[in-house]
């Protein structure tokens, strides 16, 4: 299975209805600034739900504006998306039967129309929904079988590879997880506990617990004080792995070398260009990783593919029988 065709209507530089046909192996998109590049794999990801634009991903500047009207038009009246996936086996056919088209049952569709009025929260409303009838309900766990992995051109790898909610080192790190054995916790999970045990035996901390609780007391009393304790607050395999952050040092090692680890740097001290090619490796991997799993399709978007060294160039080349990706070349 791989995705055939995508048609774009009233968002961004797309007016009229505009249909985009991919190749079953690779696509490279290609044009000069303004062309509506970024908008095809950004519609990609919209539809797909992927990461960051399942949160949100759409402002009033996203719907069609002539260029000879006001900046602070309305815009067009929706955003209309339509995916189609093609080539379907029988297994894919009946994980995705709701998306099936009724005429040909190796064909299935993705649309998304998402109307320019915003509620009371700011948000515009959407329906999602698979195959010809909007008015079926969706099955939200159809999505899970669609793995779409997107790769930025990073300008700000610094920013994003440092520890935070939702950082891309995290999003690599959860893509490459190896499920513990059930009722068991992830290794790193008891690395934590068993870290969280020995910090508050230490002097500094338990000394700093003592006096909190203390002063806690002293301050609110025993109806409006509340206890605390320091430690290292994540538990939980994602949060865990959101906190970590990636450091570097300015010499490659040797096959089974290990460098000795405070001479590893803050990515400050790196430049842009090596600090890109640190993170676009452990993504086409754990790209490819996520090609074994229970998933009917597997898609890799990449922004800029300069940021690609031979090595990940090679690796997103390859294996292109179960997946579909699109690269997107800024000239």
């Amino acid at each position: 299975m791989h995705i055939s065709e995508l048609r774009i209507e009233g968002y961004r530089s797309f007016e009229d209805a505009f249909v985009v046909r991919f190749n079953e192996a690779l696509t490279v998109l290609v044009g000069e600034n303004g062309s509506g590049k970024s908008a095809v794999i950004d519609a990609l990801r919209l539809l797909l739900l992927e990461d960051e634009y399942g949160r949100s991903g759409v402002t009033s500047s996203d719907f069609f504006r002539p260029i000879n009207v006001p900046a602070l038009s309305k815009g067009a009246d929706k955003i209309s998306l339509r995916c189609v996936f093609d080539g379907l086996k029988e297994e894919e056919s009946v994980a995705l039967l709701p998306w099936l088209n009724a005429l040909d049952p190796e064909k299935a569709f993705l649309n998304l129309v998402i109307e320019n009025k915003e509620n009371e929260r700011g948000r515009f409303k959407r329906n999602l929904w698979g195959g010809e009838s909007s008015v079926a309900l969706f099955e939200w766990d159809l999505l899970e079988h669609i793995n779409c992995v997107y790769l930025p051109a990073l300008r700000n790898a610094e920013d994003r590879l440092n520890a935070s909610r939702g950082s891309r080192l995290g999003r690599v790190l959860k893509n490459l997880k190896t499920e513990p054995e059930a009722g068991q916790p992830h290794p790193l999970e008891k690395m934590a506990a068993e870290f969280n045990e020995k910090l508050l035996r230490e002097k500094t901390i338990k000394t700093a617990n003592e006096h909190i609780r203390k002063y806690q007391r002293e301050s609110l009393g025993s109806v409006l004080g509340q206890d605390a304790l320091i430690q290292f607050s994540e538990t939980s395999f994602d949060r865990i792995v959101e906190r970590l952050r990636l450091l570097f040092y300015p010499q490659s090692s040797t096959p089974g070398e290990e460098r000795q680890q405070d001479l590893f740097r803050d990515l400050k001290e790196n430049s842009l260009g090596t600090t890109t090619s640190c993170i676009s490796p452990p993504y086409l991997r754990s790209w490819r990783g996520s090609m074994n799993k229970t998933r009917c399709i597997s898609c890799f978007s990449l922004r800029n593919p300069k940021h690609i060294f031979t090595l990940s160039y090679k690796h997103a080349c390859c294996n292109t029988s179960r997946g579909w990706r699109a690269k997107s070349i800024h000239r």
